[in-house]
């Protein structure tokens, strides 16, 4: 039997050459996704997947290993092997649009918000060296954006349990950055306290109202008297607490940047609703272009003819018609700023992409059934 030292020099070994694969692995799929730019197949081929998983399970059964623990580790590597493809295309369609070393503004004074996270996740594949930044409100990182500090900002737009953020819907009505990309990010709230905290003597908390509202139930439930301190952003609630140093006082935020702060995880998994997703969106001075073969998405702002019977009904109708499918239609109070009287806008999340035809065609069209009609941008789809 080898003895400890010598098992784990032996894992490591192992360990590198895992890595060394994983890179070669990589360099195979700018490959795959240069061939498929080429014969217009999508990037994304999900009987592919599933068949490939299916085999992998059942080759891994053969060999003793669990099929459970190698399909959870290969459809994390498909996944972002797609990522990746996606990236390298996006490289090839906007040399000036995305660059490899950048700079991305979030929400958050210090590392370790789910803005932060989003931000790295944007980034990972096509960017070499990034500059995060953080800021102290949405406005700021709008700001950070259209002043040219940041080459993009990232926001928050929707969650899955508490929906729109407001807003930022209403910021996008005033920036002149262009969405360029989006990010679901899976969202594991967490009571996170300093290691002498003891659970039953909790008597704060802090948090973003956000996180907040997304764990009301099980707030009610088991912190019901709890005095409840909202913050600019979920780091600066660790912060808090890790500053206060006081075992009576708790954050709500991502348990996996507990660690920067030196607290521990008291409970875990609080949302209201289990799957709980945030998409962030991503903002840029330099507009980009998706490539065909990838899914795409363009947002727009636009207000109906005032007086004028039917004419939300009339450009919904526009979409329908080309058999274009909405996966968003919100409605906020235009900016004051743009209208003296009550007006209403709408945000629109369509599943095409700005540079195809029926697009084109269909923008055309608005102008003329619009009173107003915004392009906010258009960027490869995460759905």
């Amino acid at each position: 039997m080898r003895d400890l030292t010598q098992c784990r020099a032996d894992i490591d070994k192992v360990d590198s050459a895992i890595l060394h694969l994983l890179k070669e692995r990589l360099a195979i799929a700018a490959d795959i996704a240069a061939n498929k730019q080429l014969s217009g197949k999508p990037i994304v081929d999900g009987a592919r997947e599933r068949d490939k998983l299916n085999a992998l399970c059942t080759q891994a059964q053969s060999i003793g290993l669990p099929p459970s623990m190698v399909s959870k580790l290969f459809r994390k590597i498909m996944d972002d092997t797609v990522s990746y493809e996606q990236s390298f295309l996006m490289q090839q369609a906007n040399e000036r649009g995305l660059k490899r070393d950048t700079s991305i503004a979030y929400l958050g004074q210090t590392v370790g918000t789910y803005s932060h996270l989003a931000a790295l996740r944007f980034v990972k594949f096509f960017a070499g060296q990034t500059q995060c930044h953080g800021c102290g409100s949405f406005e700021e990182v709008i700001a950070a954006v259209e002043d040219g500090k940041c080459e993009y900002g990232v926001l928050p737009i929707e969650n899955s349990s508490s929906g729109n953020i407001n807003e930022v819907l209403d910021l996008l009505q005033l920036t002149k950055a262009s969405i360029v990309g989006e990010v679901f990010y899976k969202i594991k709230h967490s009571v996170l306290g300093i290691p002498t905290c003891d659970p039953s003597k909790i008597k704060r908390v802090y948090s973003h109202p956000q996180p907040i509202t997304q764990c009301s139930r099980w707030l009610k439930e088991h912190l019901p008297q709890v005095e409840i301190t909202y913050t600019n952003s979920t780091s600066e609630a660790m912060q808090i607490v890790s500053q206060l140093n006081d075992p009576e006082a708790v954050a709500i935020a991502c348990e996996d940047s507990a660690p920067l702060y030196g607290l521990h995880p008291l409970y875990s998994n609080l949302a209201n609703n289990k799957r709980n997703y945030t998409r962030f969106i991503v903002l840029s001075l330099t507009p980009i272009k998706v490539p065909q073969n990838l899914p795409a998405k363009t947002s727009l702002l636009f207000s109906t003819k005032k007086y004028v019977p039917g004419s939300l009904i009339a450009v919904l109708n526009e979409f329908s018609r080309h058999e274009l499918n909405l996966t968003k239609l919100n409605s906020r109070p235009r900016e004051i700023a743009q209208s003296e009287t009550w007006e209403e806008i709408f945000y629109a999340d369509v599943q095409a992409n700005l540079d195809t035809a029926v697009m084109q065609s269909i923008i055309e069209k608005l102008k003329e059934l619009t009173g107003s009609l915004k392009i906010l941008g258009c960027y490869a789809s995460q759905e």
